[in-house]
């Protein structure tokens, strides 16, 4: 057995397990439906050399299915993000189905190539445009075409979008929290490069099939890269909930204005002069109650300890402060953890710790950022 249908087979294996796991969160996560049938859908792309060497009878039938599952592949990803991302509770509604519109095409034009001769469809895959017959022959190679050109159009604009909707999504993230640790969601920045780089080595070996000159492409690789995709995102969706699941409630109630919302500040009734004791009481608050050493601060929860509208809160933070709740309370706990550096022997971690960071990375990002330099490097230069 060639190491080709190994880690394909490895691949489809993961896959059916995991889906059987996410199977039982249906009902409360509708967000990972997409997501099991990207699964799916990347299983079964893994069988390919499988039904190539072995199931010659089904080759032509899997050829015809890879329209529908291509197309399937970018808007499964984009759902499963939106779902993820979303501030409110997600769910699956007909208007999705407008996503599986080019995959229809593709199972169009599928069975279109399955009821031409056995001839007309080896000429579409394998024969030069010359030897196609005017006709028939000839529009079933414009569909074969325009569909592989539909894919590379649609995966585009579909990156596109998911990377946009990421950003937001962070930028939103540090309006309502303190702690962006497993809520950033980077790696699915990683799980997409690793994607895109098994297309492009993909692309590369069927350019060596059709190049005689060109023999250095591995058929592993994209099949490596495959089985690396399906595995790091199963580990990383398995664990990964929403980031706002804990305030969806808070945000329906008393909503503020996100980079992905309509609420505006522009409608408030908040004047400067209010502003402007609001963030005198919120800084006064920030230190005197030593709110920052809560980890677990969110907007929602100064808004209760203050009494104070979560929405006027952070108006006055992007107005009037300049600045993000996320910035805001990692300024004083920079700013705690410096006088602990300088005058004490605690570890880097234990600081960090102390004054409401709960990971060594997301100390470390913030400090470089505020003071521009590592903390060790600081606690070296401020003790000599």
């Amino acid at each position: 057995m060639s190491p080709e249908i190994i880690l394909g087979l490895i691949t489809f294996g993961i896959a059916i397990f995991v889906v059987s796991l996410l199977a039982t969160r249906i009902k409360d996560k509708a967000y990972v439906v997409p997501f099991m049938v990207f699964l799916m859908v990347q299983g079964v792309v893994g069988l390919e050399p499988l039904v190539f060497a072995h199931f010659a009878q089904l080759e032509l039938y899997y050829i015809a299915l890879s329209g529908v599952l291509w197309m399937l592949i970018m808007p499964c990803i984009w759902l499963y993000i939106e779902g993820l991302t979303a501030t409110y509770r997600w769910q699956l509604k007909r208007a999705h189905l407008l996503h599986a519109v080019l995959a229809l095409f593709g199972a169009i034009v599928g069975a279109v190539v399955l009821c031409l001769p056995s001839e007309s469809q080896f000429k579409i895959f394998y024969a030069d445009d010359a030897q196609l017959k005017a006709g028939v022959e000839q529009f079933s190679a414009i569909l074969v075409a325009s569909l592989f050109l539909l894919w590379l159009v649609q995966s585009s604009l579909y990156i596109y979008k998911i990377f946009r909707q990421l950003k937001s999504y962070r930028a939103d993230l540090r309006q309502v929290f303190t702690n962006e640790t497993h809520k950033s969601l980077y790696w699915i920045n990683v799980t997409l490069c690793l994607l895109i780089g098994s297309w492009v080595w993909l692309l590369m070996v069927l350019f060596s099939n059709f190049n005689e000159k060109i023999r250095f492409v591995s058929d592993v690789i994209p099949m490596i890269l495959n089985l690396a995709v399906v595995w790091f995102f199963s580990i990383q969706a398995l664990r990964q909930r929403p980031a706002f699941e804990t305030v969806y409630q808070k945000l329906a109630e008393e909503p503020i204005d996100l980079a992905r919302s309509k609420i505006k500040y522009q409608r408030s009734a908040l004047g400067d002069a209010q502003s402007q004791r609001i963030a005198d009481k919120l800084n006064n608050a920030l230190v005197s109650d030593a709110l920052y050493l809560n980890n677990e601060l969110t907007l929602y929860k100064l808004s209760i300890h203050l009494n104070i509208p979560a929405h006027y809160i952070s108006q006055t933070l992007n107005q009037t402060m300049k600045t993000s709740f996320f910035e805001w309370v990692n300024r004083s706990r920079i700013e705690a953890a410096q006088v602990r550096l300088s005058n004490t022997n605690d570890s880097v971690l234990d600081i960090a710790m102390a004054v409401g960071f709960n990971s060594r990375s997301a100390f470390y990002s913030a400090f470089k950022q505020q003071v521009g330099s590592t903390p060790s490097a600081y606690r070296k230069r401020e003790n000599k």
